[in-house]
């Protein structure tokens, strides 16, 4: 990892974390030490085989990734290996405290790892850009926290967008991702970044989508 990209990720990995500006300082210097720590002790050998390492990387169990994020965010924007449904929904709720049978209501996971909206597009919101801030904090909720994929790729979320016909392109940044205090376009256009506010804007798409509490949203 070069300087230039080090600073990126360990900025990223404050702001993610939502940390007081008055403290930011500290925060980053500290995770600029910890990704550099980090980085030295990946290259460092190890005893055993590959398959170890294989093994870590490769893991589709419940486990947080709050703590990955406020690490640094050093994993791939991408997910190298889709989970199950099992595992998809099993991740999800351990993340956002809700139920199985709650996310299933609301939420898909395809075979070639597409994260869908099984509700109406009108069970979403009154408007188009509250139906539209409902589907991003769904989406871009079960893409981070249920295929540990940081950061989420605003492509496939535009995609479902598309699909439920309720994305517009030019509201999409500023009118659409920008009213939400849990998600945040990142530093590339292609990235969407969670910060520590996600749970509540997650929570309440969900409660919209399955008819409860119509009146909140992610605004």
């Amino acid at each position: 990892m070069d300087a230039d990209e080090l600073l990126r990720t360990a900025w990223q990995a404050v702001e993610n974390a939502g940390v007081p500006d008055p403290h930011k300082g500290i925060a980053f210097k500290e995770a600029i030490d910890f990704i550099r720590d980090s980085a030295v002790a990946d290259r460092a050998p190890t005893r055993g085989n590959s398959q170890v390492g294989s093994a870590t990387s490769s893991k589709q169990g419940a486990e947080p990734t709050a703590r990955r994020r406020a690490a640094g965010g050093s994993e791939a924007a991408t997910v190298k290996t889709v989970p199950d449904g099992e595992t998809f929904y099993a991740r999800l709720a351990h993340e956002s405290g809700l139920s199985d049978s709650e996310l299933r209501d609301v939420l898909h996971l395809t075979d070639d790892g597409k994260v869908q909206i099984v509700v109406a597009t009108k069970d979403l919101g009154e408007s188009l850009a509250e139906q539209a801030r409902s589907g991003i904090a769904l989406i871009a909720s079960g893409r981070s926290e249920g295929l540990d994929e940081n950061p989420v790729r605003a492509d496939a979320v535009r995609e479902e967008l598309r699909r439920k016909h309720c994305y517009e392109q030019s509201h999409f940044a500023r009118q659409h991702l920008g009213p939400l205090k849990g998600f945040n376009a990142g530093p590339a256009p292609t990235d969407i970044l969670l910060s520590s506010k996600w749970l509540l804007e997650f929570h309440a798409a969900v409660s919209k989508a399955r008819g409860q509490g119509a009146g909140e949203g992610g605004k």
